[in-house]
């Protein structure tokens, strides 16, 4: 086995860096105590979040049984300072894997952050109609309580504040040059959903969230939990795709939302509020296309209940006449275009 396995290699760390876009409104439009003390509990609950992600016993116990239990191989911390978060994923293992293991287990990491990083994506959008930016590096980091240092701190900070540019999360310069990772990284997304859930946009690589969103419940996939979870549980099925349409919906109003207000600012002389609404612009005519594209996307699912289980079971076969009319009918939460070529006018 050693003479097989040349190299051998450590996990790789995983810096997260993200920044809350609006935040500053939202902060802005305090001026009382009730007021203060809501935006401090919604910011708390955000602490609880990723308390939770780390600590329910639940889901530690579900990571044990599964392929891969992240909380065997790396420690997590984070850190909120003021509108920002930031992670720290750090290997708990000193030992060293055959190359290709390292790759792939550094590979899962990155999809399982992908993964928790929805959940705080949708509760920000619902609560306050506000997005996410931000960046990801291998290198290293360290927090202890609100401090967090490391040049991983600086190279994800650096990713999100000058290569994401629009409400979106994107790998570092040491993530992308590392060939070796991207591939493994391209690999498992395809072994395991049948699509690169990495964008490439001309070079700058982001994560795809609303996709994920998709795959996860669509025949295409190929994933055999998939499959099998629509078998077992129909109804649970159904209800799973028609949150993921509720969570687009929820997109849709807060994109809406967010486009009337930079609009209000469209006529005003003041330079600053021009150089302002000129950056929403570019933000919100990116995000309403990514939005519309996943819309489009969603309506093309293909239900992951093979029609023989259909058939077999009347209740079975009345769920899927229901997605048959859902599924399509997701496109109605595309942006208004109106509203879209408001924003697109100079």
């Amino acid at each position: 086995i050693l003479l097989k396995y040349r190299c051998f290699l450590k996990l790789l760390h995983w810096t997260l860096f993200v920044d809350l876009l609006g935040y500053r409104d939202i902060n802005g439009d305090v001026d009382n105590l009730e007021k203060a003390k809501e935006l401090i509990e919604f910011m708390k609950s955000n602490v609880e979040l990723f308390k939770n992600q780390n600590d329910s016993i639940k889901l530690r116990e579900q990571y044990s049984q599964s392929n891969f239990d992240i909380f065997s191989h790396y420690d997590i911390s984070f850190a909120f300072i003021s509108d920002s978060l930031i992670v720290s994923y750090t290997p708990n293992l000193e030992s060293d894997f055959p190359e290709h293991i390292a790759l792939s287990h550094s590979a899962n990491m990155l999809l399982i952050i992908l993964q928790r990083l929805i959940s705080l994506i949708y509760k920000c959008v619902l609560e306050k109609k506000i997005f996410l930016r931000g960046g990801i590096s291998n290198h290293y980091s360290y927090i202890d309580g609100t401090f967090a240092v490391g040049k991983g701190v600086g190279a994800a900070y650096l990713a999100e504040s000058k290569k994401a540019i629009y409400p979106r999360v994107v790998l570092a310069d040491d993530v992308v040059e590392n060939t070796k990772l991207m591939k493994a990284i391209s690999w498992l997304s395809n072994l395991m959903y049948e699509t690169d859930l990495i964008v490439d946009d001309n070079g700058t690589r982001y994560l795809d969230f609303n996709r994920f969103g998709v795959v996860t419940l669509d025949a295409r996939s190929q994933n055999k939990f998939v499959i099998q979870n629509a078998i077992t549980d129909p109804e649970a099925y159904k209800e799973s795709i028609f949150h993921q349409g509720g969570i687009l919906k929820v997109y849709k109003e807060a994109i809406e939302f967010q486009i009337n207000k930079a609009l209000e600012i469209k006529e005003s002389m003041d330079p600053e509020e021009q150089k302002l609404y000129k950056s929403l612009r570019e933000k919100y005519i990116w995000l309403s296309n990514y939005h519309n594209n996943s819309c489009e996307h969603f309506s093309k699912l293909i239900i992951a209940i093979p029609k023989p289980v259909a058939y077999s079971n009347p209740k079975t076969l009345e769920i899927v006449k229901i997605l048959l009319e859902t599924i399509p009918a997701i496109v109605a939460f595309k942006i208004d275009s109106n509203l879209l070529d408001s924003l697109k006018k100079v």
